[in-house]
């Protein structure tokens, strides 16, 4: 203990001391190191919140229910509830029906619509009232326990009844008694309030904006009839072993026995490597602040070494002096993480909503209704912050600990020494950056591109320990061209970069790293942009596109009615129809979309970007339903390729046939198959489908004329109140362009959080080179004066340390160039593969690194300028003297 005492005391005299002695420097460190942190802590709670929110809606939807019973890509005979309840091992069997509608007046976000039986229902989830829905039923048990009496009766004897959720509620102002007219596939119904659920259980799922019906009026609300959505099926206690295969043998094929939390699981895959990718990113920041940690701490040991050198003789050992500049690293990333907490509770409140709304446009609905402090995240994060700060506190105190009183006598190292050095420290950065390759080729482990990630780290490690000689050769080669175009300052700030060592090649490191990172990005971007652009004006083509109500949020489970698709087709309009019918599926565990589409008319007016495979024979094929081809990320996430067989259910019918092709295709909820639809009602109608219902998910309209995007935009408008005269308000509608722009948007809005994100990497690295300066400033304070003292002018030594900023920051945009284009490459075809199954077509937007890379150079100039400032901030005589 005495021991303990006495080594705090020390670190106190000897680290603390300093550090309140030079609080600027110090205070910049902590505040990078601030900023990173948030920035990791913020980003990993709003993006937890939104996976945790999902998860949670999706296990109180699921309820206590054992197994479940689904149709992929269909529903489930109502008849198999009977059937099932009598199978001597299932304790209770319940039927569920779920489907967002939208209001017609008030908030225009859709909400849950659960349909389910109120007598089978309540062995599988929790749900209940918060009272009786009158006066004169004050005091009577509650209703839902007592269904004989209760809402759950009236659920099933009065039609269009409905519990809201309490959140959902307040939010529509309507309670007991109330009307609330919803938007459905079937159009406008009026539904009454009865009650209000109590906040728990199911009415906490999807954040509360939930309400309860009786099955058999959502069917009648959504066409379904004699169909659910799923069986959910409690086994007896005690029941056999086989129980679960004795179930399974029963079920007829494309009827499956499925778990619970399938659904949850295939959502999760989903958005796992958004969450992974999102969570890399947000550490860059505290990545870049490592190097402001180095700079300080390795500073600090060379410009004590006098003063090491005495603890050295009093008896220190050197593993003191290694554990006391450690301690200072560990010292910034502590004070640090504690300063992060106020910006993190700032941020997360503005990241989570950005987030929550990225993840349910592009995969799944997620409803945030709160946040919670999880002890794993703030133990995560604190443990991240303080390994960054002390690792970047290792090699500056390993150098410490090899000072010795005769060493500590030099004032410095010779320039040979520095050169030495640096040249050690490029050899290994080459190694670094040489061993990207062999990475990037390793596949990802677990579905996770955990080679891509480590191949950028070591491509930033790399780089950055080449700088000191990158910086270097860049002073020495430079300087005498300097001292021809701007004098003898800029020829001096040449000679002292070239010789001033790792310490500020660390800051020009940092500034390769955030440098490296906005150019990788902006290319990625760029290329991701021009590539999903190209998508949707070619694949995504059309003039109109007409899905029945809320379709798309539905993932289109309740398709046309056989009347609303007589009437799109026999609408007299001078334009192609190119009808479709989707299917939301899993292959292998993996989640894809099938759609069969009419190909024949669809090539008269679009295409595909292909990838694989011949065109041309590939469209004899899939015109003659002999092929199917298949997204990138379908092909990349199963494993199939061209020329081998792909074979699904789909709605119970056996699809078979080969790959004929490989294209690109965007659609962020997993992959996509497409088969020609013709060839799909065949086999449907085979399988003992009805002739009469084709069961469209949606419809397109091409105009075959060409025309003025005005007046193509004024026929688009007669033919929308076409069809409100023919389908009234059953049928949602989107003009082609519109809908392109749409797509567009919500990519741009998809990295407006990435750009957040990259900006505080750069703000980051300009506080490096800002500390940097500074501290080379008090460093030379003597040196700079003598010049002065001499006949050097205030402006020349100012102007020389504008130039060393100048070529820190030229060095640093340079090397971040060519970091950034290596960089790219990994993203667009290494991580991005890995992660999202996708790839796109490489471009470089040299416009914008061309704009870019100068405001970059101003903007970290402008953080220098402090630095500049404070050269002559006290009297030269005094600091003479003292020296």
């Amino acid at each position: 203990m005495k021991r303990l005492a006495a080594a705090a005391r020390l670190f106190w005299w000897f680290s603390i001391r300093n550090l309140r002695r030079h609080q600027r420097r110090t205070l910049a460190v902590v505040l990078g190191i601030a900023l990173g942190a948030a920035v990791f802590t913020s980003v990993r709670l709003s993006i937890n919140a939104s996976v945790d929110a999902f998860g949670q809606s999706m296990d109180r939807i699921a309820g206590k229910a054992d197994w479940t019973v689904v149709q992929p890509g269909g529903r489930v005979p109502e008849a198999w509830v009977a059937r099932l309840l009598r199978h001597p091992a299932v304790e209770s069997a319940s039927p569920l029906m779920k489907t967002y509608v939208r209001p017609v007046s008030g908030p225009d976000a859709p909400f849950l619509l659960i349909g389910l039986d109120p007598l089978l229902d309540r062995p599988v989830r929790e749900w209940s009232t918060g009272g009786a829905a009158d006066a004169s039923s004050q005091g009577a048990p509650d209703r839902a326990e007592n269904p004989e009496s209760g809402d759950a009766l009236d659920l099933m004897t009065t039609p269009f009844t409905l519990i809201m959720g309490r959140r959902l509620s307040n939010t529509l102002d309507a309670g007991a008694g109330d009307s609330v007219v919803l938007f459905g596939p079937r159009g406008k119904v009026s539904f009454t309030v009865i009650n209000v659920l109590e906040d728990a259980g199911l009415s906490r799922a999807d954040g509360g904006r939930i309400a309860v019906t009786d099955i058999a009026t959502l069917q009648e609300f959504t066409g379904g009839y004699g169909a659910v959505d799923q069986i959910d099926i409690r086994l007896r206690p005690g029941a056999p072993s086989d129980a679960v295969a004795s179930l399974r043998a029963l079920l007829p094929d494309g009827i499956q026995l499925a778990r619970p939390n399938q659904a949850k699981e295939t959502g999760l895959t989903m958005i796992r490597a958004y969450q992974l990718n999102l969570s890399v990113l947000s550490f860059v920041s505290l990545f870049v602040g490592m190097f402001l940690v180095y700079s300080l701490v390795a500073l600090n040991a060379a410009s004590r070494r006098g003063e090491t050198a005495i603890l050295r003789a009093v008896g220190a050992s050197r593993r003191m002096v290694f554990a006391l500049f450690l301690l200072e690293g560990a010292f910034f990333g502590i004070v640090g993480w504690v300063l992060a907490f106020p910006v993190s509770s700032a941020m997360v409140g503005l990241l989570v909503e950005g987030i929550g709304r990225t993840i349910s446009t592009l995969f799944v609905r997620v409803s945030v209704d709160r946040l919670a402090l999880d002890a794993w995240e703030v133990f995560l994060s604190f443990g991240v912050t303080l390994a960054v700060s002390v690792l970047a506190a290792l090699e500056p105190a390993y150098e410490a600990m090899q000072v010795s009183p005769r060493e500590a006598m030099a004032s410095a190292r010779s320039r040979h020494s520095v050169q030495r050095i640096a040249r050690r420290l490029f050899a290994a950065g080459g190694l670094f950056v040489a061993a990207v390759w062999p990475l990037s080729r390793m596949p990802a482990v677990s579905g996770i591109p955990l080679p891509g990630y480590v191949a950028t780290f070591t491509l930033f490690a790399g780089f950055s320990l080449m700088s000191p000689l990158f910086l270097g050769i860049i002073s020495a080669r430079l300087s005498p061209l300097l001292r021809r175009l701007a004098g003898e300052p800029a020829y001096l700030a040449g000679r002292y970069l070239r010789d001033s060592g790792v310490r500020v090649a660390v800051s020009v490191g940092s500034l390769i790293t955030a440098v490296a990172l906005f150019t990788a990005l902006v290319i990625m971007i760029h290329s991701f942009r021009g590539t999903v652009d190209l998508w949707v004006h070619q694949t995504v083509s059309g003039d109109l596109f007409v899905t029945p109500r809320l379709g798309e949020i539905n993932q289109h489970r309740s398709p046309f009615a056989p009347e609303i698709a007589r009437a799109l087709n026999g609408i007299d309009v001078p334009a192609d129809r190119v009808p479709f019918r989707r299917f939301y599926l899993t292959y292998g565990g993996v989640p894809y979309q099938f759609e069969a589409i009419d190909f024949e008319t669809f090539f008269r007016h679009g295409a595909y970007i292909w990838i694989d495979g011949d065109p041309v024979a590939a469209r004899r094929k899939l015109a003659a339903g002999r092929g199917v081809i298949v997204s990138e990320v379908f092909a990349n996430h199963t494993g199939l390729a061209l020329g081998d067989t792909f074979r699904d259910l789909i709605d119970g019918h056996l699809v078979t046939v080969p790959i004929v092709g490989v294209i690109r295709d965007y659609r962020s909820q997993g992959g996509v198959a497409f088969f020609s639809l013709e060839r799909y009602e065949a086999i449907r109608i085979e399988g003992g489908g009805s002739p009469d219902a084709p069961g469209w998910s949606g419809i397109r309209f091409f105009f075959r004329e060409d025309e003025t995007p005005d007046a193509r935009a004024a026929r688009v408008d007669r033919l929308k109140a076409a069809i409100v005269a023919q389908c009234g308000d059953r049928v949602d509608m989107i003009a082609g362009a519109d809908l392109r722009q749409s797509i567009l948007r919500v990519f741009d809005e998809t990295f407006s959080i990435t750009t957040v994100l990259l900006l505080i990497a750069l703000a980051v690295a300009a506080l490096g080179i800002a500390t940097t300066l500074t501290v080379l400033v008090l460093e030379r304070s003597r040196q700079l004066n003598t010049i002065y003292a001499v006949g050097g002018s205030r402006s020349q030594i100012r102007r020389m340390i504008i130039w060393e900023a100048s070529l820190m920051v030229a060095a640093g945009e340079l090397g971040g160039l060519l970091c950034g284009g290596i960089l790219s490459l990994l993203l667009v075809f290494v991580v991005n593969r890995q992660s999202f199954g996708w790839t796109f077509i490489y471009q470089v937007d040299w416009g914008a690194l061309v704009l870019s890379l100068p405001l970059i150079y101003i903007t970290a100039m402008l953080a220098a300028l402090p630095a500049v400032r404070r050269v002559f901030r006290e009297p030269p005589a005094m600091i003479l003297r003292e020296g």
